[in-house]
This record gives structure tokens, C-alpha cells and sequence, in this order.
């Protein structure tokens, strides 16, 4: 059963999701009482982020609307293109490991460009106040020199990223891997609409520079569930040296895979984020607004991995 917490969350969700797909107030209620209602009645034996993706595609049939969020996306994508300049004049005559840390960091500033986590509200202009700093911010769980010092002895390295704007951020990581450390960097998006994740096609309409050796589908569900991706990321999964996965509905959902297929063997995996999530940020033992590198596999002791969904 999922934290009680998780309710309130799927209930603002399904709000935002209902709000941007239509404005028709009769339907507006309409969907809004019927999802609610179905929400709390199954509840006990929901599944996060899994149930996310049943609410959105009922919306979607029922409006009409498949991407609810591209305005979002392009605005956001545009927003921090802007941006570049002044994240790359700030690695100048640093080190390659001070570079690297400072591109994690950025990209944890720009994974709080997140639409779809219910009581987390985005503010472009403040978190552009504020992302140059970031680094100053430090880290509150740091496996960044585990993470470095992986891939400086590897060479092919998967990188999920997550929504738009976070992208551009993601882009330059891959960019530096490849051109400066010389690394093969495969950069993991949707495939279709997913809240506002960023998909191959949202990547390719705002002209966005193919820095990666690959930039492939990995899903199109909130995360990434091993039995839904494609059959690309699986054989990429098979021989990476690394995978780094962005944001809470990949850390989520690599905890999930975990627990769920607990025969399979993955390569050395990092989850970057920031939280954004009661749920998340508790089972993290951190506070809200916390920056977090986190190796999440090979696992410790795997008797304590939990999905999110135990949490309580």
C-alpha cells in the first residue's frame, strides 16, 4: 500500500494533467470526480509511478489531447538554451573532475523543472537565479567521486535524462563526456508524451545539438519499468559500463526494477536528483530540497531495498 501521502500527490497530478488538456469546465469536473474517485478506491493496491501512467492516458482518450505539456516543454527547452553561455564560461581553466561535478550539479538545479510532482511548484526565472550557485550547495547523500572515478575507467555510459529544460543541462554532460573525456555516452529519452519529460521528438523540434554518441528511446512510461522499453536500452543495459539515471521517477522506478527483477544483472547505476517528494526525500533519510548522486547498484545490502510505494 502506498504512503497516504501519495494520494494527495496523485490527486494534484491528475488535477494539472486535466487543467492543461482541456477547458471545458463540465468535463474538467467530470474527469476530475471519476479519476479521484477511482484513485481512492484503489489506492491500496496502486502501484507508483505505474498508476501515473493509466490516469494519463485516460485523460488523453477522453480530451482528446495527447501532449498536454508542449508549451511547457518548448518554453522550457528555450529557457535554458538561454542559459548555456553562462554554464559553460564557469568551467573555464578548471579541473576535468571540478567540470564534471559542477554539470551534475546544474543539471540537479534544472531537474527541478518538474511539472508532474503534486505540491512542487516551477518558477523558471528563480531556478535561473539560482542554478549558478548550486554547486555551493553541496550534496546531501555524495557518491560523486564513486561515480567519477566509474567513469573515468568506463567507456560506454548511459544517461537518462528527464524534462525538458533539465535536457539542455543533460545535453552538456554528454557533450563533455564525449568531446573532452572521450567516452561513449548513449543519452536516454521518451518516446512519446510523458508529462513534461522530454521525448526524441521534443529533443529534435527545439533543435537541440546531438551531443551524445546516441541519443535513442528508452520508454514512454513515467521512468523507465524493464518490461516496457525498448528493445534498444535493453541491449544497450547488457554492455554499458555505467548507467546514470535523472530525476525521482527514475530513481523510483530503478527501485523497482531492483526489487522486481532481482535476477537480473545491470551495470553500475547512479540516480542524480533533487527532491521534490515527501515520500522520495524520506526514504532518502534527507531534507526537501536536497541534492542527491546516489550509487543505487551494485547494491549494499540488498535485504533493505524497498519500492517507494513501502515506504511509509
Amino acid at each position: 500500500m502506498p504512503n497516504i501521502k501519495c494520494l494527495t500527490c496523485m490527486n494534484d497530478i491528475t488535477k494539472r494533467f486535466i487543467d492543461l488538456s482541456t477547458t471545458d469546465e463540465q468535463l474538467r469536473k467530470s474527469l476530475l470526480d471519476e479519476i479521484t474517485q477511482e484513485t481512492a478506491e484503489h489506492f491500496d493496491e496502486m502501484k507508483l509511478p505505474d498508476y501515473t501512467n493509466v490516469v494519463s492516458r485516460k485523460i488523453a482518450e477522453r480530451t482528446g489531447v495527447d501532449d498536454p505539456f508542449i508549451a511547457i516543454k518548448k518554453e522550457s527547452n528555450e529557457y535554458f538554451k538561454e542559459l548555456i553561455p553562462d554554464l559553460v564560461d564557469s568551467l573555464n581553466e578548471l579541473h576535468v573532475k571540478d567540470v564534471v561535478y559542477k554539470l551534475f550539479l546544474y543539471s540537479i538545479g534544472a531537474n527541478m523543472v518538474d511539472f508532474s510532482t503534486g505540491g512542487h511548484e516551477v518558477d523558471l526565472n528563480e531556478i535561473a537565479k539560482i542554478i549558478l550557485t548550486l554547486p555551493d550547495e553541496g550534496l546531501a547523500v555524495n557518491d560523486f567521486s564513486k561515480l567519477y572515478n566509474l567513469l573515468e575507467k568506463s567507456q560506454k555510459i548511459i544517461l537518462l535524462s528527464d524534462n525538458c529544460g533539465e535536457v539542455v543541462v543533460d545535453n552538456l554532460i554528454a557533450d563533455y563526456l564525449v568531446s573532452n573525456m572521450k567516452k561513449d555516452v548513449y543519452l536516454g529519452l521518451k518516446g512519446g508524451p510523458v508529462a513534461n519529460d522530454c521525448s526524441l521528438d521534443d529533443f529534435k523540434r527545439d533543435g537541440l545539438a546531438e551531443n551524445a554518441t546516441e541519443t535513442f528511446v528508452v520508454s514512454s512510461t513515467f521512468g523507465w519499468n524493464l518490461n516496457q522499453t525498448t528493445p534498444r536500452f535493453k541491449e544497450l543495459l547488457e554492455t554499458a559500463d555505467v548507467l546514470i539515471v535523472k530525476g525521482q521517477s527514475n530513481y523510483e522506478t530503478t527501485l523497482n526494477n531492483l526489487v522486481r527483477h532481482s535476477d537480473v544483472i545491470f551495470p553500475p547505476t547512479f540516480c542524480v536528483l533533487r527532491t521534490k517528494c515527501k515520500v522520495i526525500t524520506k526514504h532518502l533519510g534527507v531534507p526537501m530540497g536536497s541534492n542527491i548522486i546516489k550509487q543505487m547498484y551494485p547494491i549494499p545490502d540488498a535485504t533493505k531495498v524497498t519500492e517507494i510505494v513501502d515506504c511509509k
